[in-house]
């Protein structure tokens, strides 16, 4: 491989490396590494095929929309070939198949190699027209296949890893560092897509009273409470993160500061219906003061969120238990 694909092939497995992050399943992992390996190597079709048994079922696709769905048994073909041979091939001229649609007439099929065995084929195809596939990207594919059997063997340690890396572990919900990786993709999105959200910053009412009273144990046995309640009343879209102490930030993707207010007024009525004990057997009730900014209105960018959404928590706080205040 010339010096110049090797350099371009390692920048890829990078960027691609970085993606990697199994913040959702495997299916979705597996999707998004072919969906950037297709646009990296201008192909039409890619699919990862795995062993399940003695069979060969389809994975991952990407190009085959409609025809092929995950799960299915892989038919004896060149796939299966490559599989008993353990070799990889260029095929070169129209595949056969009994499915109607296009089929590619230059493709690469390569087995997913661990240190023990095959645990499946990768294979790539571009529809005619394209220029066909050639030895430079075999030896390409070769190297990709290797990041992917590695993928593929660690994937459950890095999912735990991953959840390990993001969680507050006193809550369980998402850390600090997470809600800014989020509002970061989120302010993108809007932008691009010309949308709005908004971000919540609440704060429980008496909380560090309760400390004072009980002690730090007992609180934050009574915060992991709170925060399973909102957990729970949350809409699935929604996020929310330990931002620090008792602060709680929430982000509301394509909501309306009138649907967010609406969302808070019901987590407070959650909270405030609750009797939360601790390890010494009294039972504690909570409420939280809440501010609300919007985007882009109230900042195009997180730290001018935050500032505004925690102006408006300080006036609500100042207003009296259980207020929720919209940042003006």
């Amino acid at each position: 491989m010339e010096h110049a694909r090797l350099e371009a092939t390692l920048s890829w497995l990078v960027d691609a490396a970085s993606d990697l992050a199994p913040a959702s399943s495997l299916d979705d992992t597996l999707d998004r590494y072919l969906t950037r390996l297709v646009q990296w190597l201008r192909a039409d079709q890619a699919s990862i095929m795995l062993v399940n048994g003695e069979e060969l079922s389809l994975a991952a696709s990407v190009g085959l929309d409609g025809v092929v769905q995950a799960g299915s048994q892989v038919p004896p073909g060149p796939a299966r070939d490559v599989l008993q041979e353990g070799r990889p091939r260029i095929l070169q001229g129209t595949l056969p198949s009994e499915r109607e649609t296009p089929r590619p007439d230059s493709a690469i099929i390569i087995p997913i190699r661990t240190k023990e065995h095959i645990i499946g084929v990768l294979n790539v195809g571009k529809l005619p027209g394209s220029a066909e596939f050639t030895d430079d990207d075999l030896q390409v594919l070769t190297v990709v296949a290797t990041q992917l059997a590695w993928v593929l063997s660690n994937f459950e340690l890095m999912s735990k890893m991953w959840t390990l890396a993001i969680t507050d572990e006193l809550t369980g919900l998402f850390n600090r560092r997470y809600f800014y990786l989020r509002i970061q993709e989120e302010i993108q999105r809007s932008a691009r897509y010309d949308a709005g959200f908004c971000l919540g910053l609440l704060d429980l009412d008496g909380f560090k009273e309760l400390n004072r009273l009980h002690g730090h144990l007992v609180g934050d046995e009574v915060l992991s409470q709170v925060c399973g309640i909102l957990r729970k009343n949350l809409r699935g879209v929604d996020l929310a993160a330990r931002y620090g102490g008792d602060e709680i930030v929430l982000l509301f993707p394509e909501t309306g500061p009138e649907e967010a207010l609406r969302i808070l007024t019901r987590l407070q009525t959650a909270v405030h219906e609750m009797v939360f004990v601790g390890r010494d057997g009294i039972p504690v009730k909570l409420g939280f003061c809440a501010g609300i900014a919007q985007f882009p209105y109230d900042g195009h960018r997180s730290d001018e969120l935050i500032q505004r959404a925690d102006e408006a928590l300080l006036e609500a706080k100042r207003s009296g238990f259980g207020r929720v205040v919209v940042a003006d």
